[in-house]
């Protein structure tokens, strides 16, 4: 079992002054591992995960890197975020303004006709799902007109709406089975 030491690049006021206005879990939990083992003198990871709910290989590598590089090396960085893309999302707006732009005046007919536009602004070949990303990312959504029949006459479709019956009986002239009853 190993004994947790920390340089002393803060002091004890200013380790507790950190703790008071530490936001965010992570970042509390990190100067509470610190304000544990400086003031109150646990030195053992055993005692203090349990604490502050982190594993015992976690509490090591805050404490390797306070000692390392003081403050600066505790410093949370949340993960996640856009690390590989094409397009920034500045590029990505201008994009997407100059094909609104275009399906305004009803040049864009396809998605064929969008993504010849994005690959020109990204330079190479794009997938089908980078394509649908990029506009869910940008709240677009797939929005098209009912499908009709081409041959279709709206006079007829009226006529059928002012003379269909208001309630479907299944068979109209045939009287109505009667349900089973179990006896």
């Amino acid at each position: 079992m190993r004994n947790l030491k920390l340089v002393n690049h803060l002091s004890d006021v200013e380790l507790k002054e950190k703790l008071s206005v530490s936001s965010g879990k992570p970042e509390f939990s990190r100067w509470q591992i610190l304000y544990l083992i400086q003031v109150a003198k646990i030195q053992s990871a055993d005692t203090i995960a349990p604490l502050v709910n982190l594993s015992k290989p976690s509490i090591y590598k805050i404490v390797e890197g306070y000692n390392k590089s003081g403050v600066q090396g505790i410093r949370y960085s949340p993960r996640g975020g856009r690390h590989r893309f094409l397009l920034s999302t500045a590029q990505e707006a201008e994009v997407l303004q100059a094909i609104e732009q275009k399906a305004a005046k009803g040049l864009i007919k396809t998605a064929n006709d969008i993504r010849s536009m994005v690959e020109h602004k990204v330079g190479r070949k794009v997938s089908d799902d980078y394509l649908w990303d990029l506009l869910k990312r940008n709240g677009w959504k797939k929005k098209m007109p009912r499908p009709h029949h081409p041959q279709r006459t709206l006079a007829e479709q009226q006529e059928f709406k002012k003379n269909s019956p208001t309630v479907w009986l299944p068979c109209v002239g045939q009287p109505l089975k009667q349900p089973r009853s179990n006896r």
